[in-house]
């Protein structure tokens, strides 16, 4: 279970983004000072900073914060609270574990940051398939994949002669967004899933399925949209 903060501050809602893809139990909370946060979260053996003396394990990272050990744990797997009374001191400690996350947590992570820049907001899933870990961005409603499409520099005027409520047009668009992706040096599967008109009302318009990506794909497509939009700015989905 995790709590956000009633008006958290970027560097606080950075925080709750690292560690809700490391895997961790957290609640954050407002700090005493501001700026600053409370974090109660479960030790646990990826991080090897939340074992033995925290403080002085925090202090040689150079954060300072204040530790307490809460025992018994008031909620199941919450046996630390942290203190960090500054914005840099909860900008460092989100540093501190990015640092420890798996390839697949990291990639997951920074797709999620490049959508969230270009206006997709979604938590992107990491699914165990065999041995693998790989990562599931699910369904894309026709305005979230048309600004995809954008910032992946596709054709505007493709994308202008498509209707994308026709089922015809829309699995067009499918291949184009392939297309488009495949020039990140990736190929990815992009299926076109069409909603019947009865069907509309309640689940929305045709909807764009893509394939699994193992990590590697992901970051290659993270730092395309984060070259694209640092060139040309970010799009956000039309009304």
């Amino acid at each position: 279970m995790t709590n956000s903060l009633p008006t958290p501050t970027a560097m606080a809602r950075a925080l709750k983004l690292v560690l809700e893809y490391a895997g961790l139990g957290f609640e954050l909370e407002d700090g005493p000072a501001p700026g600053g946060c409370r974090l109660r979260l479960a030790p646990s053996v990826v991080h090897p900073w939340t074992h033995g003396d925290v403080q002085a394990h925090l202090l040689a990272e150079g954060i300072t914060a204040e530790v307490e050990h809460l025992a018994p744990a008031p909620r199941p797997g919450h046996g630390l609270a942290l203190t960090l009374p500054s914005e840099q001191e909860v900008q460092a400690l989100g540093r501190l574990l990015e640092t420890r996350l798996t390839g697949a947590q990291n990639s997951a992570l920074q797709l999620h940051r490049a959508l969230a820049r270009i206006g997709v907001e979604r938590h992107v899933e990491i699914q165990d398939v065999g041995s693998r870990a790989l990562i599931d961005i699910g369904m894309f409603d026709t305005a979230a994949a048309a600004v995809l499409y954008r910032s992946l520099s596709g054709d505007e005027s493709v994308l202008r002669a498509l209707d994308l409520g026709d089922w015809h047009d829309h699995e067009r668009f499918a291949r184009e967004l392939e297309r488009a992706i495949a020039a990140t040096g990736q190929v990815l599967l992009v299926e076109s899933v069409p909603t019947c008109g009865h069907c509309r009302g309640r689940h929305g318009g045709n909807l764009i399925r893509f394939d699994y990506l193992d990590a590697d794909d992901v970051l290659l497509l993270a730092d395309a949209l984060h070259r694209n939009t640092a060139s040309g700015g970010s799009v956000r989905p039309s009304n």
